[in-house]
């Protein structure tokens, strides 16, 4: 598996867990991480990411209680394969966020909309449909 581009923000209020588990979250929502999909180890994850075992184990488990993830026997976790769709104040929210860090890196870049757009549709044909 290719694992997923999390990162951390050691400046941030929000402790490692928490990122973690948002990120992750975010990436099963938006099928960036398929059902099935097999998560990289708790070492192999807290070695990737500087931090305490701890940590991924306490972020896999909030991720496990929400329905998000399910441990495998001798495997590990993976995605669930129904997991659970956001609260829809949480969706606008989160992809208010998401926007408005785009149109920043975007506007930084020099990059006009009308491509912005054309990457967006892109991206979009590309993904895999949700079951």
């Amino acid at each position: 598996m290719n694992t997923p581009l999390l990162i951390l923000n050691q400046e941030s209020p929000v402790p490692p867990y928490e990122q973690i588990h948002a990120q992750i979250r975010t990436l099963i929502a938006s099928l960036q991480l398929l059902p099935g999909t097999l998560l990289p180890s708790v070492r192999q994850l807290a070695r990737d990411l500087g931090v305490a075992p701890n940590t991924i184990v306490r972020a896999y488990n909030e991720l496990e209680q929400g329905g998000w993830v399910v441990p495998v026997a001798r495997r590990g976790v993976i995605v669930s394969e129904h997991p659970p769709a956001m609260a829809s104040e949480e969706r606008r929210q989160r992809l208010s966020q998401a926007v408005s860090e785009m149109l920043v890196a975007t506007h930084q870049l020099g990059i006009p909309v009308d491509e912005v757009f054309a990457e967006i549709e892109r991206q979009n044909d590309a993904k895999p449909t949700r079951r």
